[in-house]
């Protein structure tokens, strides 16, 4: 049943279009993915099909009496309310109504009576689908369920900012909505987290739309893909890999389509000139008419053109210079230890990382990685022999969690000029980054979380940085920019450490892990996805802090599971077989990630057939991938 239908559907933004001529549906059951880029109007439109925004033109049409959930992108829960007594306050708010309205039957005859008992009839029912009797045993029920026991009695407000993004999807599920639309849900959440929101949405009967700028969990969620770019939305089938594919095909032949209409046009505008020539010199008044016939026609062909593909107009333009180093290591831990209060997190710990390494940490919300961090940057250039030491010839660049890098009470230019830039030199430098003029003069605190983290960026490519130091740098970047910034750290040659939830920017980025546990570092050689298969993580995820994201395992488990029943008895894996198919579908990954990116770069330089010709090799591939994911799937 559709529940949805937006037909030319419009909205402004301080009187400039943020969309326009929109059109989509939203059917029972749908999982939606909702990308764009910052600022391209994602939240606004997620305002319009949750109710709250009426400012828009168009036409949105509700199946009647349609229930919406909205856990919005940023929650602030009211002081001294416990989390039930946050959960049931809407269903118990309608219970003085629901009695007045019952008091007022008693007075009332005739069709005004007939009236009344329609609408406490509504009241009523909308009072038992709160559950607003047992409301708070409910809320209690549906905080355990969403992977927060005993939460219940817990002041709303003292909840970690992950907790707090489940206690805003439990508040938009206790409407029992017919349509959830999630903004953003993943903010904060852990690996684990994060794990349990894929098999939240993925196994939820009702629609869902979500906006999201991580990768995995859209590839792991959706199965359609509403794309939000140039004022326009458009529909992709599947999920973001998919996505990314069939947008690259659909530019290729959008491409070729500009190029054949523009040769067209340029062929009439020579043909117009001509007779423009030609009627001023002949006072004959038939070339005057055919010159008014081919102008019209130029006009019409002009209106009708296809549109010029863009690919990654907006992106920023990331490139390290790192500064050279001949030592053996970037970083050096002894004895390092660190508690707050009674509570400790690192006891005697010890790590080296070679120049040249890129790792990753891991770690449970508050295993201290960001604390770590810190004081791994505030121990650059000290020489008194601490428990962290940094090669001496090692230049960090450093990308936080929290906007710390720069003075907020301070301009971007005297950031920089802190660096020895001069104007002209700071501002060729961040257009790289996409800020605009003028930008020298606006104090760092009145940026957006997306600007500082660009601001980061582009700081550490300017000081030649050959030791990054990365805290969750992908966050309030938008999906452009996180692939940008996947690019230049392939290519960059110095050494890596970063903190990330991006599963995505992960597999990309690091080749060895280091888990923050019991107390201590414990080094992992490989990739993300081996490490959580070998720990035996991958067959636990349920809930936030039980089980975690699942690899291999998980996606070609799931592969089977949508594609053909599950086999009556398992079957045992045949261990040579798997991993010969685990390296085939490694080496697939890789090619399939050039062929994207050699597509996406032809079709930039307008050689459209060739970008064509990649897209469909890619398009192939993943099938093939996806057929090795199956096979792998029915091995064990």
């Amino acid at each position: 049943m559709r529940l949805i239908e937006a037909t030319d559907l419009s909205k402004d933004w301080d009187g400039s279009p943020l969309f326009q001529g929109a059109s989509f549906c939203i059917d029972e059951g749908d999982k939606l993915g909702l990308v764009g880029a910052n600022g391209s109007g994602k939240s606004s439109l997620l305002g319009i099909l949750s109710g709250l925004d009426e400012d828009f033109r168009g036409r949105l049409a509700r199946k009647p009496g349609l229930r919406v959930g909205f856990a919005a992108q940023h929650f602030e829960a009211p002081p001294g309310l416990a989390c039930a007594e946050l959960l049931a306050r809407p269903a118990l708010a309608l219970e003085p109504g629901l009695e007045r309205a019952g008091e007022d039957l008693g007075l009332l005859r005739g069709q005004a009576l007939e009236k009344a008992l329609e609408a406490y009839g509504a009241l009523r029912a909308e009072y038992e689908r709160f559950g607003a009797e047992e409301a708070r045993d409910k809320a209690a029920r549906l905080l355990d369920r969403l992977g927060l026991p005993g939460a219940g009695e817990k002041e709303a407000q003292r909840l970690s900012g992950g907790e707090k993004n489940v206690l805003s999807l439990a508040m938009a599920l206790m409407g029992d909505p017919e349509l959830l639309i999630l903004d953003e849900p993943g903010n904060h959440l852990d690996f684990e987290g994060l794990s349990w929101l894929e098999d939240f949405v993925r196994g939820e009967r009702r629609a869902v739309v979500m906006v999201s700028h991580n990768r995995w969990l859209l590839d792991r969620s959706v199965d359609s893909i509403l794309e939000l770019e140039g004022k326009r939305i458009t529909r992709y089938t599947g999920g973001f890999s998919s996505y990314r594919i069939e947008k690259l095909k659909r530019a290729a032949g959008q491409g070729r389509d500009w190029e054949a209409d523009r040769r067209k046009i340029e062929r009439l505008e020579a043909l117009v000139r001509r007779f423009a020539e030609i009627a001023r010199s002949r006072p004959d008044p038939a070339w005057g008419k055919r010159l008014r016939a081919r102008r019209s026609q130029l006009e019409r062909e002009k209106s009708q053109a296809s549109e010029r593909p863009e690919l990654g107009s907006g992106r920023i333009n990331v490139s390290f210079r790192a500064t050279e180093s001949k030592a053996d290591f970037a970083l050096v831990v002894r004895d390092y230890s660190k508690a707050y209060g009674e509570r400790r997190l690192f006891e005697s710990a010890a790590l080296d990382l070679l120049v040249g390494e890129r790792a990753a940490l891991v770690g449970r919300n508050g295993s201290g990685k960001t604390s770590f961090l810190r004081d791994l940057v505030a121990a650059e250039g000290s020489t008194e022999g601490g428990p962290i030491r940094v090669g001496p010839s090692m230049r960090v660049g450093y990308c936080a969690q929290e906007a710390e890098v720069f003075d907020p009470e301070r301009t971007v230019g005297e950031e920089f000029r802190d660096l020895g830039l001069k104007d002209r030199e700071i501002e060729a430098a961040l257009r790289k980054y996409l800020f605009a003029q003028g930008i020298l003069d606006r104090p760092i605190g009145e940026l957006s979380g997306g600007e500082v983290k660009r601001l980061e960026i582009a700081r550490a490519c300017v000081i030649g940085a050959n030791f990054l130091v990365l805290d969750e740098p992908t966050n309030h970047l938008d999906i452009e920019g996180r692939e940008a910034l996947e690019e230049a750290l392939s290519d960059f040659p110095g050494s890596i450490l970063l903190v990330s939830h991006d599963r995505w920017f992960l597999e990309k980025v690091a080749d060895r892990i280091i888990l923050l546990e019991g107390g201590g570092f414990q080094p992992y050689e490989g990739s993300f996805s081996e490490y959580w298969r070998d720990r035996g993580l991958s067959s636990s995820a349920s809930r936030p802090g039980q089980g975690g994201p699942r690899s291999l395992e998980d996606r070609a488990a799931s592969m089977a599971k949508d594609k053909k029943p599950a086999p009556a008895k398992a079957v045992s894996p045949n261990a040579a077989r798997a991993k010969a198919l685990e390296a085939r579908i490694a080496e697939a990954e890789a090619r399939l990630a050039g062929l994207e990116r050699d597509s996406a770069g032809a079709i930039a330089g307008r050689d459209f057939a060739r970008g064509g010709r990649l897209a469909e090799e890619a398009q192939g591939l993943r099938r093939q991938i996806d057929r090795l994911y199956e096979e792998w799937a029915s091995l064990g």
